[in-house]
């Protein structure tokens, strides 16, 4: 597809990813908007050398037309897409729809990771709900830290769709030196790669913060990249997605890295914070805590065993203290690696 000098790019959200992508993909041939509910993160944002180039705006002042954009990237939390995207539709109804006439689709991609609660519909299952016929959509996702983006170091991503044109306009407008985007017709995958990656890190998180061993934790990111593949693969995923930069890519960063809250939280609470003092500490969305909740009913929908991710529920949602966890862990029946 080709792209012109007056390309622009409207990211929602104005969190830690959302401005780390606007500083990566952000340039001449590539105009970005930012928009988010409150101005208040504005202000410090604006000091940053790309992102002081970038328009900055309220929903309440948004006032132009989707269409206008050559591509949306919502970065906000999975919980909060819906509500955001039906004050996008609400938007787009009184701005683009004219007498019935044909209104242009617009491209949408979703940065979130996670699992709607009640309904375990994925990010991109959502916006298709909402969006029906009127927006092809896509979702990103793989091994990306936002500070390491800000700073310009070298990043890997995934962007999955089953609309061929735009991971094409994805790939062609977003690429930059060190921001390397890969594409995915696997969008199933890749989605339950980025969710459910942040379950396993709390857990990995919680055998560091126990000091467990470097051995306990090579074994719960392995067998939780086990559970991941096993539940994308009975939705329809491709067992090689979980090989990739949305599956082990991402997961061995998440499980590892400091900079991850979700293996951080896991740490903490190992040990001996509780839920609430760490959350108010990191006055930022944990999504693994969510998605463990949507995550164990799902493998129970599908009948699926899934003893990382359940013991894990166990701990956030019954109390289950993190030592008689490890011992429920331990103590399962042996069985076979590999058990598809």
């Amino acid at each position: 597809m080709a792209l012109t000098n007056k390309n622009k790019t409207l990211v929602i959200g104005a969190g830690a990813f959302g401005t780390a992508i606007a500083a990566c993909i952000h340039s001449p041939s590539n105009q970005v908007k930012i928009i988010a509910r409150e101005a208040d993160p504005f202000e410090s944002l604006k000091r940053h050398n790309t992102l002081k180039h970038c328009e900055m705006e309220t929903f309440d002042k948004f006032n132009s037309k989707f269409s206008d954009y050559k591509l949306i990237i919502l970065a906000i939390p999975c919980q909060s897409l819906r509500n955001v995207n039906e004050w996008m539709y609400r938007h787009w109804e009184k701005t683009e729809q004219n007498n019935g006439k044909e209104t242009k689709k617009i491209n949408i991609i979703s940065a979130a990771k996670g699992i709607e609660q009640k309904t375990l519909l994925l990010p991109s299952q959502i916006l298709e709900n909402i969006w029906q016929e009127n927006a092809s959509i896509g979702s990103l996702s793989g091994p990306s830290f936002a500070k390491e983006m800000l700073e310009g170091l070298p990043t890997c991503v995934v962007i999955a769709s089953k609309d061929e044109d735009l991971l094409n306009l994805a790939s062609n407008l977003l690429h930059r030196p060190y921001f390397r985007i890969y594409d995915s017709k696997d969008i199933i995958g890749v989605e339950i790669s980025g969710a459910l990656k942040n379950v396993i890190a709390m857990v990995a998180g919680a055998v560091d913060g126990l000091k467990l061993g470097n051995n306990a934790r090579a074994a719960v990111i392995t067998r939780g990249l086990a559970e991941i593949a096993r539940i994308g693969v009975k939705l329809g995923a491709n067992p090689m997605t979980f090989l990739g930069l949305s599956g082990v890519g991402d997961l061995i960063l998440t499980c590892t890295g400091d900079l991850s809250r979700n293996r951080q939280f896991g740490l903490r609470m190992a040990q001996g914070e509780s839920k609430e003092n760490i959350l108010k500490s990191m006055a930022q969305v944990v999504e693994g805590i969510a998605t463990t909740n949507s995550a164990n009913e799902l493998s129970k929908k599908l009948g699926i065993e899934t003893s990382i991710i359940n013991t894990a529920y166990k701990v956030l949602y019954e109390d289950t203290p993190i030592i008689e966890a490890v011992s429920l862990l331990n103590d399962r029946q042996q069985g076979s690696e590999f058990n598809w």
